[in-house]
């Protein structure tokens, strides 16, 4: 069996980067998603906080800097890859408030991250997964947030956010990212039990669907 590669060791600056853009970055989200003016509509079942979780909060890759800026200093573990992008992030999480995310993704360390998050289902935390993530294509939810409900027992609710006026990221997914004070609309569905196969991302697209269509309504975003 061929041995696995090693890492490529950091350049000194990557290694200035991980100390001094973590903190900075942080700070630059926090100070804008205050002053984002957010209409939130959620079942009091599905809240993070106070809720008979844990969940499995499932979202579209684009709304990862918006629900981030949101649940900031929540107890939801999210999720990095292995590369030096993933590692920036990581910090940044962490300076967010944030546990320590699971790493992985479905290029590298994919089944670590599964892993990770069913153990941190199993230990009563929160978890969030972006279904089409990390490369897409966008809006087609990969199966492996259904193993992780079915290995861990857990719930899983969908979550959508969208704002007015926007920013888009010129990345694969087009990145939502709402500007100083922009109206933003939060909206989570019911928990729910999904099958595995077909039929379980049949219904979680649907309900992904009905929440996205709400947040827009709240925002508005169109």
């Amino acid at each position: 069996m061929a041995a696995m590669r090693e890492a490529r060791p950091l350049s000194w600056i990557q290694r200035l980067a991980l100390v001094l853009a973590p903190p900075l970055l942080g700070l630059v989200l926090r100070t804008l998603a205050a002053s984002w003016r957010v209409a939130v509509s959620m079942p009091e079942a599905s809240r993070p906080r106070g809720s008979q979780g844990p969940y499995i909060y499932a979202m579209w890759h684009e709304g990862v800097v918006t629900v981030t800026g949101h649940w900031r200093d929540h107890a939801i573990q999210g999720l990095a890859s292995q590369s030096f992008d993933g590692s920036l992030i990581a910090r940044t999480l962490r300076h967010l408030g944030y546990p320590e995310p699971s790493r992985g993704s479905s290029s590298r360390g994919g089944a670590d991250a599964i892993r990770s998050h069913t153990e941190a289902l199993r230990q009563g935390r929160h978890v969030v997964v972006t279904m089409d993530g990390p490369r897409g294509p966008a809006y087609q939810a990969k199966p492996g947030v259904l193993r992780m409900a079915q290995e861990s027992g857990a719930r899983v609710v969908a979550v959508a956010c969208a704002a007015h006026p926007r920013w888009r990221l010129r990345s694969w997914d087009r990145t939502l990212v709402p500007p100083p004070f922009a109206r933003v609309g939060f909206v989570l569905s019911e928990p729910m039990e999904l099958l595995p196969g077909p039929e379980g991302l049949r219904r979680l697209q649907s309900a992904m669907a009905e929440v996205q269509q709400k947040a827009r309504a709240l925002g508005p975003a169109q």
